[in-house]
Protein backbone atom coordinates (compact mmCIF):
# COMPACT_ATOMS: atom_id res chain seq x y z
CA UNK A 1 0.00 0.00 0.00
CA UNK A 2 1.28 3.76 -0.67
CA UNK A 3 0.52 6.52 0.89
CA UNK A 4 0.87 10.18 -0.13
CA UNK A 5 1.61 12.43 2.69
CA UNK A 6 2.10 15.32 0.03
CA UNK A 7 -1.65 16.23 0.93
CA UNK A 8 -1.53 16.52 4.13
CA UNK A 9 1.80 18.58 3.81
CA UNK A 10 2.19 22.31 3.73
CA UNK A 11 2.66 23.82 0.27
CA UNK A 12 5.82 25.05 0.57
CA UNK A 13 7.36 21.67 1.86
CA UNK A 14 5.26 19.95 -0.70
CA UNK A 15 6.61 22.07 -3.72
CA UNK A 16 10.18 21.44 -2.38
CA UNK A 17 9.40 18.03 -2.17
CA UNK A 18 8.52 17.99 -5.56
CA UNK A 19 11.73 19.91 -6.97
CA UNK A 20 14.18 17.62 -4.66
CA UNK A 21 12.20 14.34 -5.86
CA UNK A 22 12.64 15.56 -9.95
CA UNK A 23 16.33 16.19 -9.30
CA UNK A 24 17.37 13.19 -7.85
CA UNK A 25 15.16 10.58 -9.54
CA UNK A 26 17.04 7.70 -6.94
CA UNK A 27 15.16 9.36 -4.38
CA UNK A 28 11.83 7.45 -3.71
CA UNK A 29 9.36 9.09 -1.58
CA UNK A 30 9.60 6.36 1.32
CA UNK A 31 13.60 6.79 1.25
CA UNK A 32 13.41 11.11 1.45
CA UNK A 33 10.56 10.27 4.25
CA UNK A 34 12.48 7.38 5.77
CA UNK A 35 16.02 10.06 6.51
CA UNK A 36 14.07 12.75 7.88
CA UNK A 37 12.04 10.94 10.18
CA UNK A 38 14.98 8.82 11.60
CA UNK A 39 17.09 12.06 11.61
CA UNK A 40 14.01 13.89 13.63
CA UNK A 41 14.22 11.11 16.07
CA UNK A 42 17.80 10.69 16.42
CA UNK A 43 17.98 14.37 17.16
CA UNK A 44 15.29 14.57 19.30
CA UNK A 45 16.64 11.82 21.66
CA UNK A 46 15.96 8.10 20.13
CA UNK A 47 18.83 6.15 20.96
CA UNK A 48 18.01 2.97 18.99
CA UNK A 49 20.86 1.42 16.71
CA UNK A 50 17.94 0.03 14.43
CA UNK A 51 17.04 3.92 13.93
CA UNK A 52 20.54 5.07 13.09
CA UNK A 53 20.59 2.15 10.81
CA UNK A 54 17.52 3.52 8.86
CA UNK A 55 19.25 6.76 8.91
CA UNK A 56 22.21 5.65 7.55
CA UNK A 57 20.37 3.31 4.84
CA UNK A 58 18.40 5.98 3.29
CA UNK A 59 21.37 8.85 3.17
CA UNK A 60 23.97 6.71 1.69
CA UNK A 61 22.05 3.35 -0.04
CA UNK A 62 24.62 1.07 -1.17
CA UNK A 63 27.11 2.47 -0.13
CA UNK A 64 26.23 1.66 3.25
CA UNK A 65 27.35 -1.56 4.92
CA UNK A 66 26.07 -2.43 8.53
CA UNK A 67 28.85 -3.06 11.13
CA UNK A 68 27.81 -6.89 11.60
CA UNK A 69 27.53 -7.49 8.25
CA UNK A 70 29.49 -10.47 7.49
CA UNK A 71 30.33 -9.80 3.61
CA UNK A 72 31.55 -6.54 4.41
CA UNK A 73 35.18 -6.29 2.88
CA UNK A 74 34.12 -8.35 -0.03
CA UNK A 75 32.32 -5.85 -1.76
CA UNK A 76 33.83 -4.49 -4.81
Amino acid sequence: MSILLTDELPNPITQHLKTFSEQRPDWSQTRILSSALSLFLLQNGVNDRAVSEVYLQAMFGDLYIPADDKTQGERP
